[in-house]
């Protein structure tokens, strides 16, 4: 049996929750169905940045927006939650943890980023079939078949395999929406909601082909897309979720279990590919949160709602296509309205604002001397967090809790090294480094073998005498040997002291004015420097006394004529 909760019970389900006076800052966001659930808690909207307890944003938070949150605020995005928002990102991310886990996270298609990897892909060309997709548009903006990518290698683009065995219903491809809540990033907290979406395509499926490629209402399942054809028939009756091209989750879920599909097993993939996605970039995402949170344990500053697109096989493997950091929360349809009207309901009824961190600030604003809070001791942090997870189970109403959960030691393997054990880690590299230095001092204070001197040349000694070693033996160079001398012309190096050479050979200073001999040989005129230039003399410089004057005196003689 299905353990989620169909539409109708979703919808009837009595929430249980605390009325308090919170404020919610709306002033970022277009989706209305936000402020009709913000009603039936009976919270206000405001449009004041310092008073409210929650911002809701339809984009990114940057660095600035996040540092100038108060203790007491909350928003609800990560700071760097783009590394699973946009496409390249989660290529980058999902590809480093496949190296290192090749058997478990293959849950993705083979996706690679161009320009940085056109080389790789420029070999898998006319194997398969590829889709094009840019690297941060939404709603099937600019998504395409195609067999060649010679032209885009040189553009930013995200490329996957196309899965040409999706699984059909009805004859058409569909896709499903799975709306998950990141809670909390460090410790991680991950939550599933039981209701969603399944999108389907409007033109019956067909393998691609050259003739079909063009066909995005075959091939692709985004309701921006399929919504703008003819073909396309909307869900008007909430108690008929199985019609149209746009249906829920339990619906889906119901029609394979009644088909003879394991379900359980189904979802139970589905949970291990959202887990093991957002565990990819856990370690640089609570590196980001705790890097820039304030001095304030046991309130969770961020949250956020990620919309997770899967797709299933033939074989009923789900696969996962992207992951949307801001999922559409516009309520076309009766469908629309209630599955996301009550997403967002139990979503901040999870969350468990409170007054009493707000009046706590205020009082220490206030007070003559401000103090800034004390850091909680480890003892507090896990009472607090225990606390916490109870109210959790208690409020989950429409979640379900996927993380942690029982396979928390299976999903270890995956998650960041902790600060201590990363410090363990680099102390055993030093440790090794250590002994590696100390080997190599081992290796150099060891005497070295003891060689044969080599024979060389001393000052008694002739070329005779060196038992037939050659010039390249003693001296190392390439250097050609004189011709050996005769007995009689043998002499050592020691009597060497001048060489007879000509009186032509002997070079002459020759000065300015000397004449030279006339009766000296041709030899002797050909080494004789020439003459040295005579130089003009220096001048001689005469200091000249200048007399002095004032521009006043010239002003008084101009003025008199």
């Amino acid at each position: 049996m299905i353990d989620l909760m169909s539409l109708q019970q979703l919808a009837q389900l009595q929430r249980d929750f605390r009325k308090r006076k919170i404020l919610i800052n709306l002033e970022q966001t277009k989706y209305k169905v936000i402020e009709e659930a913000v009603q039936l808690l009976e919270w206000k909207v405001t449009p004041s940045e310092i008073e409210c307890h929650i911002f809701w944003k339809d984009t990114y938070v940057t660095d600035e927006e996040y540092r100038r949150l108060l203790p007491y605020q909350r928003i609800n995005h990560f700071p760097g939650s783009y590394m699973l928002g946009k496409k390249n990102e989660l290529c980058r991310n999902l590809n480093r943890m496949r190296k290192m886990f090749p058997d478990d996270y293959d849950f993705f298609p083979r996706t690679w980023q161009l320009p940085y990897q056109s080389e790789e892909v420029r070999q898998k060309q006319g194997t398969t079939i590829f889709i094009v997709k840019p690297e941060a548009n939404c709603q099937g903006r600019g998504i395409f078949l195609t067999k060649k990518l010679d032209p885009f290698l040189d553009k930013h683009y995200v490329v996957q395999e196309y899965l040409s065995n999706p699984f059909l219903i009805d004859g058409l491809k569909f896709d499903l929406r799975i709306y998950v809540l990141l809670k909390s990033i460090y410790p991680l907290k991950i939550f599933m909601y039981q209701e969603g979406l399944a999108r389907f395509s409007t033109k019956k499926y067909v393998k691609p082909q050259k003739k079909n490629l063009g066909s995005v209402t075959m091939h692709l399942t985004n309701y921006a897309i399929n919504k703008r054809s003819k073909d396309f028939i909307f869900n008007n009756d909430t108690n008929k979720d199985d019609v149209g091209h746009k249906r829920s989750l339990s619906s889906v879920l119901k029609y394979l279990q009644d088909q003879g599909y394991d379900v359980k097993q189904l979802l139970n993939q589905i949970k291990q590919v959202i887990v093991k996605t957002i565990q990819s970039v856990q370690g640089e995402l609570s590196h980001l949160y705790r890097s820039q949170q304030h001095n304030n344990d046991g309130i969770e500053q961020c949250f956020e709602l990620f919309g997770f697109d899967i797709l299933l096989d033939s074989s009923l493997k789900p696969w996962l296509l992207e992951v949307n950091h801001t999922p559409s929360f516009s309520t076309d349809t009766p469908l629309d309205k209630s599955i996301k009207k009550n997403l967002i309901l139990d979503t901040l009824i999870l969350l468990d604002v409170k007054n009493k961190p707000k009046k706590k600030y205020l009082d220490q604003k206030r007070a003559p001397i401000y103090q800034r809070p004390i850091k909680m001791s480890l003892e507090e942090k896990e009472k607090n967090y225990t606390k916490i997870s109870l109210l959790e189970d208690k409020h989950l109403n429409g979640y379900i809790k996927i993380y942690p959960d029982e396979n928390k030691d299976y999903y270890e393997q995956f998650m960041p090294p902790k600060p201590k054990e990363r410090e363990s880690m680099i102390n055993q590299q030093f440790e090794q480094v250590k002994n590696l230095e100390k080997t190599l001092k081992v290796q150099v204070d060891m005497k070295p073998t003891q060689l044969k001197p080599i024979k060389r040349l001393s000052t008694n000694q002739s070329f005779s005498d060196l038992d037939g070693q050659s010039l390249q033996q003693l001296t190392g160079r390439n250097i050609v040997i004189p011709q050996t001398r005769t007995t009689s012309q043998q002499r050592p190096f020691s009597s060497i002291t001048a060489i007879n050479r000509p009186n032509s050979a002997i070079r002459k200073t020759v000065f300015a004015n000397q004449h030279q001999n006339l009766n000296t040989s041709q030899n002797q005129k050909r080494l004789v420097y020439p003459p040295l230039a005579e130089f003009p003399p220096k001048p001689v410089y005469k200091m000249i006394p200048i007399k002095t004057f004032s521009f006043q005196k010239i002003e008084n003689n101009q003025k008199n004529e």
